[in-house]
């Protein structure tokens, strides 16, 4: 009885704090600009002026376009730059929308027309944003001047996993546990150094976490949809001779904390160099970029690859 009645206070306790973050939470102004896109506002921002215009695509992530924000505040300005937070991330209105990848290329596209970012695009996409960039090329290859892909997710991995690795690689998060932990006031601790605890990142964690309760039922959408949007973008197989840049993660030890057998270990990480390569093949016009010292995040562990990639990106389609 004794342990319930902590166990009650200790909830009651959570969902009060929870309550007067949240609160505090909606004081926070917000870095960028909003548009209206079918009767909701997306958060985006936009820096520099003149064509072309590099698009951010975020990953499978509640942390939107803070991705990209130190990034982005380092490129010239002499060309816009652009990134934003998918709906319901954020700032960002969830509205009615289905998370679905053509839909949410719809949206990309209208939040760019209405912001007039001018074209044609530079799409950068970071791993399951580079899943996402499949259907804005496909639906709008006009707009498309390059595409830099950075450490991707590879929709028909089933190609290159055994069914244990394929099982444990696409298990998702708890979605119930982290539901109950958002109310509860648990979630935004457990994520507040989803950034590296230094100083440079102190904008990215005091604002990641405080918002993660409008965030955190979005990601959980878009992981709902994460099957039939692999199955849909694995058809997409083709940008045809659009510039292509794949920028893959090369440290060895990237997969230590999260796969503790050796064989799966070694398996997940022929695996993932066998579909970067792969993604060569989505354009005549492609190359790679291995980094050796960088895991799965290369915008946090070396954003000066991304960066000189985006540079020579722009170099290439502005003289082409």
């Amino acid at each position: 009885m004794a342990l319930l009645l902590i166990v009650i206070l200790l909830l009651i306790t959570g969902f009060i704090f929870e309550k007067i973050s949240r609160s505090i939470a909606e004081k926070i102004q917000p870095d960028g600009q909003f548009v209206e896109v079918e009767n909701h506002k997306i958060h985006y921002l936009q820096e520099g002026k003149g064509g072309p215009t590099v698009v951010f695509e975020t990953a499978f992530d509640p942390a939107g376009h803070l991705q990209w924000y130190h990034i982005q505040k380092n490129l010239p300005k002499t060309y816009t730059t652009f990134s934003y937070d998918r709906s319901g991330i954020l700032w960002s209105e969830r509205g009615t929308n289905p998370k679905t990848g053509e839909k949410m290329a719809e949206e990309l596209h209208t939040l760019l027309e209405k912001s007039k970012a001018p074209k044609p695009y530079i799409l950068v996409g970071h791993s399951f944003g580079g899943m996402l960039i499949r259907f804005f090329v496909q639906k709008y290859p006009a707009d498309v001047a390059g595409v830099i892909l950075v450490d991707s997710q590879y929709p028909a991995d089933e190609k290159y996993l055994s069914p244990e690795m394929h099982k444990m690689v696409n298990q998702g998060l708890p979605g119930g546990f982290l539901q109950f932990a958002n109310t509860f006031g648990m979630a935004r601790l457990m994520f507040e150094n989803m950034f590296p605890a230094t100083t440079e990142y102190k904008f990215q964690n005091s604002v990641m976490p405080a918002l993660l309760y409008k965030s955190a039922d979005a990601t959980l959408e878009e992981q709902d949809h994460m099957k039939s949007i692999k199955a849909e973008a694995a058809a997409i197989n083709s940008f045809g001779s659009i510039p292509l840049c794949i920028i893959t993660a090369g440290d060895k030890t990237r997969y230590n904390t999260f796969i503790k057998d050796q064989k799966l270990k070694s398996e997940m990480l022929q695996a993932w160099d066998k579909m970067q390569k792969d993604l060569l093949n989505l354009s005549t016009d492609s190359k790679q970029i291995i980094v050796p010292k960088s895991g799965h995040y290369i915008n946090q562990d070396q954003p000066k690859i991304i960066e000189e990639a985006v540079n020579d990106m722009v170099k290439k389609v502005t003289v082409k």
